[in-house]
């Protein structure tokens, strides 16, 4: 390993968690450090809860950081749109309860609490 590598620091980026309010503090931090050039320093990028709401949204498109502003439109514009169906949300249980070997109430939790605040 030459020198060079040896100092170049290893940066990561860590989202907390808290629901909507940190998937869009995650947001808004990634959009502030892409305008300040620093986007690319960061290495890792890593999160909990709400804040992987977030990353899950940004790797729905393979080259996420170079289409920050696109991808932050989208999930703004999916965020002020309408609520999930009951109908949307019935059927991804169904999904849920015939796709798994174990189905509980965390299950029918994750899909009623989280479709409304991620509305997907």
């Amino acid at each position: 390993m030459c020198v060079f590598q040896r100092e170049v620091p290893n940066i990561a980026l860590l989202g907390s968690g808290g629901g909507q309010r940190a998937m869009v503090g995650l947001l808004g931090s990634l959009v502030q450090l892409n305008k300040a050039g620093l986007l690319d320093c960061i290495l890792y990028l890593s999160g909990v809860s709400g804040s992987t709401w977030c990353m899950a949204s940004l790797y729905k498109e393979p080259d996420w950081s170079t289409k920050l502003e696109t991808v932050k439109d989208k999930i703004i514009e999916r965020l002020n749109g309408p609520e999930v169906s009951s109908t949307d949300k019935l059927e991804k249980m169904k999904k849920y309860y015939y796709g798994k070997k174990f189905f509980s109430l965390t299950d029918v939790w994750a899909v009623l609490f989280i479709t409304s605040y991620v509305k997907e």
